[in-house]
């Protein structure tokens, strides 16, 4: 009877010590919405220098792979408080990318249009949709990419 008692207590710990390693709530919630980045063909990448910019705190980065893009095309952009946008890199005046940034979702920090990729800093949302309006928003420098 006593050998009884000992192994339910133990199974009992055992439970509750697994439960306690399941993800919850927003982790699951974020696991899935990484889990559609990647079939959208994203890159999830965890920032290290997120410490060091105050506009990227808390973010993360979305990569996305894209075709050669020309030095004149490349751009790099942070996003303040305020919703305005701080050039890094290139201009306004670059090609392509205001039609960009005028629609990437509020979550989005900052973006880096590299030779090639783009990498969107962002905090990641709780509404899932949020990730098809990124995709829809970066659909331009994909389209860029195939037609030039």
């Amino acid at each position: 009877m006593i050998t009884w008692v000992i192994v339910g207590l133990v199974a009992a710990i055992l439970i509750s010590n697994l439960a306690k390693l399941l993800p919850r709530g927003r982790e699951r919630h974020l696991h899935r919405l990484r889990e559609q980045a990647r079939r959208c063909g994203f890159a999830v990448e965890w920032l290290r220098e997120a410490q060091r910019v105050n506009q990227l705190e808390g973010c993360i980065a979305y990569r996305m792979p894209l075709e050669r893009a020309p030095l004149d095309r490349e751009f790099s952009c942070r996003r303040d408080a305020d919703g305005n946008w701080s050039w890094l890199n290139g201009s306004a005046a670059t090609p392509g990318c205001l039609e960009v940034l005028d629609q990437l979702p509020p979550q989005v920090r900052g973006i880096d249009r590299q030779s090639l990729s783009v990498v969107v800093y962002w905090r990641e949302p709780d509404d899932a949709a949020v990730l098809n309006q990124l995709v829809a928003a970066l659909a331009p420098l994909k389209a860029e990419a195939r037609a030039a």
